[in-house]
């Protein structure tokens, strides 16, 4: 097999007085993946990666076994029993978010968008299995990203009076939190337009705080988290360093970074308890173009992509296919594997979004 080997850009971050070392690579400069990422060595000894078909009849999660070496074999589809979506003037990315699928390792849970159908599905994962779909309204309009924290998620509505809105997940899949939806006070159409939506909620690691993140207004919001899963009457929102905030990703300290798509940049901020954001390192330019995804592998953050440990996954919805790095110790990517083969491929305005290693 050809492989080819990639060189992260590093550069020290000064994190409350400790250098952190943080690189940002680009395997490929087109869209990538949403989802999940996992933090150990499983990539060693394999196991599986789960790829969202945002098809706007019906979508479906495709599964693949995942071999030591990172080489991937289809393993089935699982429709979600709702439809995948398409914002308006999208250039390549249908959804225009992280975190479209994502996992509950804890409770073997996946869930999924249905932006198209303005639901959520949750699967259980058994081995290299879907089982269990349940499918619930996402108490909005296109839905586009989740956040789960304990048994407490919520889901980005990014359409219409977007707003975010909390579920339990139970054994029967997700119940509606009474209370729980928070409007962010930006009005789409019921299907967005590509530079209006929120891109990305998520938890603090700690669970008492969610960050969203919106392109338009400029702006990283974070809510109060009570002990009940509600959050607080409003956020407190911090106007982003660089221009188009995306998505963010906490590092090991609970430090929060966040990508900026105008100028390809990550900036690095202390959330405080009281929810304000102080910056500690100011837009890290990756000198590429529209970087908006960010995920963790070891000491090194990659844009547009997802890790498990030693291995790294990027989607490329244009292409249809997803590729596999090995991460070596000083960043270096190498190519181990690229399935062409039981993906969807971009096309009038359609494509994937969402991948998640296991």
């Amino acid at each position: 097999m050809r492989r080819r080997t990639v060189v992260a850009s590093a550069v020290a971050l000064l994190v409350t007085g400790a250098a952190v070392s943080t690189g940002v690579a680009f395997a490929h400069e087109t869209p990538q993946r949403t989802g999940k990422y996992g933090t150990g060595r499983a990539a060693d000894r394999g196991g599986m990666v789960f790829v969202q078909s945002n098809d706007p009849k019906h979508n479906a999660v495709l599964a693949f076994r995942r071999a030591a070496d990172g080489e991937l074999t289809p393993a089935g589809e699982y429709r979600t029993g709702g439809r995948g979506g398409a914002q308006k003037d999208n250039p390549f990315d249908p959804l225009a978010s992280q975190e479209s699928l994502v996992v509950d390792r804890a409770r073997q849970t996946m869930i999924a968008v249905n932006a198209g159908s303005n639901s959520v599905t949750t699967f259980r994962v058994r081995g290299d299995r879907l089982t269990d779909r349940h499918t619930v309204s996402s108490g909005g309009d296109f839905p586009s990203s989740i956040a789960v924290s304990g048994s407490t998620v919520y889901v980005l509505n990014a359409g219409g009076k977007t707003n975010v809105t909390g579920f339990r997940l139970t054994d029967s899949g997700l119940q509606r939190l009474s209370g729980s939806t928070r409007e962010l006070g930006i009005t789409n159409d019921a299907t967005p337009l590509f530079t209006a939506s929120p891109p990305q909620v998520g938890f603090s690691p700690d669970g008492r705080h969610l960050v969203v993140t919106t392109k338009s207004a400029n702006t990283i919001d974070v809510f109060g988290v009570e002990k009940d899963g509600r959050l607080s009457a409003k956020p407190v929102s911090t106007r982003s360093n660089g221009d188009v905030p995306f998505s963010f990703v906490f590092d090991r300290k609970g430090h929060l970074l966040v990508t900026e798509a105008a100028q390809s940049g990550v900036t690095s901020y202390t959330l405080r308890a009281d929810g304000k954001l102080d910056v500690i390192t100011p837009s890290v330019e990756s000198g590429q173009q529209t970087l908006c995804w960010i995920a963790p592998a070891g000491k090194f953050f990659y844009g547009a992509a997802t890790a498990d440990g030693s291995l790294l996954y990027v989607q490329n919805t244009l292409a249809g296919t997803v590729e596999g790095f090995r991460v070596a110790g000083n960043g270096s990517l190498t190519l181990v594997t690229t399935l062409r083969t039981g993906l969807p491929v971009f096309a009038d305005g359609s494509g994937m979004e969402g991948l998640v290693v296991w």
